[in-house]
């Protein structure tokens, strides 16, 4: 009987113990997240998971090897204590060990680029947006924002993405910057397939300039703290003589002057906001900038200023652009190639001369005959595609233009069979079924 009931408190005293070490353990590991994320610059530290077991490890080598003291009251209050110290100091190690381990890019200057190499490629990319309905919320049909489209973009070169509202521009840019999930097709940045988790290294490479202004701004926030983010949450640079000193470049470069840093985003025109979130885009020395209509929201005469600026910053620095935008004089203007989308898919692809001086697929044909031009002897609209677009949830079948199209060249195979793809010329094509193209 005496036996058993040792046996039983020395159970007690050992399941007691093992929850003591696993708590304290717990604590641990919740101290080093805590530290290990403290401030902007942990961002750029990778594998944190490793650090969090790092840091724990002399509080489990400290729980092994101090002696116990005889009263478990005791045992447990020291070993917390003690392991609660030695959690914060350990934390504080391996955090201080991986920022310095980091390779901070150099700021003296924004980086030149390699001329004709390949930044972007995207091949056969689809995504689908999911439609639920139900009581269950159970998946019913998809749209189908992107179906099926493969492109590439070089430094120093600008893709013009076309098409009318809803065709998908938009969600291949968000694709590109893993903002919506693909369902198919790769798209490669620098020869490596982008994962699904976007790292700071991409962060860095890829950016964006918004159409809104006003929206992409912080109004609390003064210019040079906007500028600066990237260089806080990025680059790790947190010398503020530093930061002021490299903003003020990034100003300079975008023709805005000493005098704007300590300003609010309120107190600039529509211009030179859209100057900042330029500047801010470049503050991490990008290969690849996305900019979705970035004139739209814009004066004609500042439209113009913010495209020759965009272009002496590419012809300096062999930025590669994917340009997104409904406006074709501003797309000729800026673009070396140009895409023209319908329905979430392609139907030409080419460089600009090819598309506005041979336009060869109807869809392109119609887009370009019915941009509006100043006529003050003529203020009929010349020409107006009929129909309505097809909804991407259940688009026809065959060619996605076909319902619309009004083509004396159009077949019968142009409503059940896929469109094929045709060159008409060097890197000039088009996915199309007609006859005329195909004899």
């Amino acid at each position: 009987m005496i036996f058993q009931i040792v046996e039983l408190v020395i159970a007690i005293l050992i399941y007691i113990f093992l929850i003591a070490f696993l708590s304290i353990i717990g604590i641990a590991l919740i101290i080093s997240f805590f530290i290990i994320n403290w401030d902007d610059r942990s961002q750029l530290i990778e594998k944190k998971f490793r650090l969090y077991i790092i840091s724990t490890v002399p509080s489990v080598v400290i729980l092994i090897l101090v002696p116990l003291p005889s009263s478990i009251s005791e045992n447990v209050g020291i070993i917390i204590v003690l392991n609660l110290i030695i959690a914060v100091v350990s934390s504080f190690v391996v955090k201080t060990i991986a920022l310095k381990k980091i390779r901070y890019e150099e700021l003296s200057r924004i980086k030149e680029l390699e001329r004709g190499k390949t930044l972007l490629e995207i091949k056969d990319l689809k995504v689908y947006y999911p439609l639920l309905g139900g009581l269950l919320k159970r998946q019913i049909g998809a749209v189908k924002a992107v179906d099926g489209i493969s492109f590439n973009i070089n430094t120093g070169e600008t893709l013009g993405l076309v098409g009318e509202s809803g065709c998908g521009k938009s969600t291949v840019a968000k694709a590109i910057l893993n903002l919506v999930e693909k369902k198919e097709g790769e798209i490669l940045f620098d020869n490596k397939v982008l994962s699904e988790v976007f790292t700071s290294y991409l962060r860095q490479k890829i950016q964006m300039v918004f159409q809104d202004p006003d929206a992409s701004l912080n109004p609390r926030l003064k210019v040079v703290d906007i500028i600066a983010e990237p260089l806080k949450n990025l680059l790790g640079i947190t010398k503020k003589t530093k930061i002021r000193s490299y903003v003020l470049n990034l100003m300079e470069e975008v023709s805005l002057k000493r005098e704007h840093l300590d300003r609010f985003p309120h107190e600039f025109s529509g211009g030179q906001k859209q100057r900042i979130i330029i500047a801010r885009a470049l503050a991490s020395n990008p290969e690849l900038i996305i900019l979705d209509e970035p004139t739209s929201a814009l004066d004609v005469s500042v439209q113009a200023q913010i495209l020759n600026l965009l272009k002496v910053l590419q012809k300096k620095y062999g930025y590669g652009y994917l340009f997104i935008t409904h406006n074709l004089s501003v797309v000729n203007h800026i673009a070396d190639r140009i895409a023209v989308m319908y329905l979430g898919r392609f139907v030409e692809i080419g460089t600009v001369d090819q598309i506005f001086k041979n336009p060869t697929h109807p869809y392109t044909r119609a887009l370009l005959a019915s941009r509006s031009e100043i006529d003050p002897y003529n203020d009929e609209i010349k020409f107006i595609i009929k129909g309505e677009v097809p909804s991407p949830i259940n688009p026809p079948p065959g060619c996605p233009f076909n319902p619309r199209c009004t083509s004396d060249a159009r077949t019968k195979a142009c409503e059940f069979e896929t469109p094929n793809k045709i060159k008409i010329e060097d890197n000039h094509f088009i996915w199309c079924n007609m006859k005329i193209l195909t004899e």
